[in-house]
């Protein structure tokens, strides 16, 4: 098992700094993996910074006793963005499937997510459970090491999401699509999934894609669920992006 990770998002990676990290941090680190002074770990900052820390004081504050840690940078690297990074826009699942789709897209190193609205689209996340979203990311980026916090964007139109810079390549998943490789370019920075509701897109907007130059994309033999799609479509696309930097 490698170095316990936890996600210091206010205060600056500075080698030699000291950092001070209290509440749910502070208590896993000591409750469940019982880490104790000299111990080192890992830190991130959801922007690209990764730094190793040794614990230099574990204690106990307050009137209820919570825990505390200080830590103290030996090291930080920064971790470039990579490009082109992969954006998905699509249809939200409902209940728990939310927040296992973000999980998952995080995971796969989708860059960011946002809900996309459909003529068929039947949820419609609230900004309450898209800020809850954020505790998800920040979890999943601890978990697979991630140096840069999948985004969580504001809802977006269909009309919108077809409007796409020069440098942004747009595709729609669609069972009748082509496979995902023979839309890629080269000079581009940005990848754009548009992922539909369970009803489909409509035809219309099938017309609206295809006339805006979108291509249709094949993501597999079967029709899959929302949350499913999402997740192997990134996990498709940053694979194909992928060779270019090596």
């Amino acid at each position: 098992m490698g170095l316990h990770r936890v996600m210091i998002e206010e205060q600056p990676l500075e080698v030699g700094a000291p950092i001070t990290i209290r509440a749910d941090e502070a208590q896993h680190a000591v409750r469940v993996r019982r880490l104790v002074e000299g111990d080192s770990i890992e830190m991130l900052d959801g922007r690209g910074g990764l730094a190793t820390a040794a614990i230099e004081r574990i204690e106990r504050l307050g009137r209820d006793k919570h825990w505390s840690l200080t830590v103290r940078i030996q090291a930080v690297d920064r971790i470039p963005q990579r490009f082109p990074t992969v954006e998905v826009c699509g249809a939200t699942p409902k209940g728990s499937h939310l927040e296992e789709m973000i999980d998952g897209l995080s995971q796969v190193g989708c860059a960011s997510w946002r809900p996309l609205v459909c003529e068929h689209t039947v949820v419609e996340p609230r900004k309450g459970k898209l800020d809850r979203l954020e505790r998800v990311t920040r979890e999943s980026a601890k978990q697979c090491g991630r140096p840069w916090l999948l985004k969580i964007g504001e809802p977006i139109s269909f009309q919108d999401a077809i409007k796409t810079a020069h440098d942004t390549i747009t595709v729609l998943a669609h069972a009748d699509g082509r496979h995902a490789s023979d839309a890629l370019a080269a000079d581009a920075r940005a990848i754009r999934l548009l992922v539909g509701p369970e009803g489909g897109f409509s035809e219309r907007e099938i017309t609206l894609a295809c006339a805006s130059g979108i291509r249709l994309v094949r993501l597999g033999r079967h029709v899959m669920r929302i949350e499913v799609a999402a997740v192997v479509g990134a996990a498709l696309l940053v694979e194909l992006a992928e060779p270019r930097h090596r």
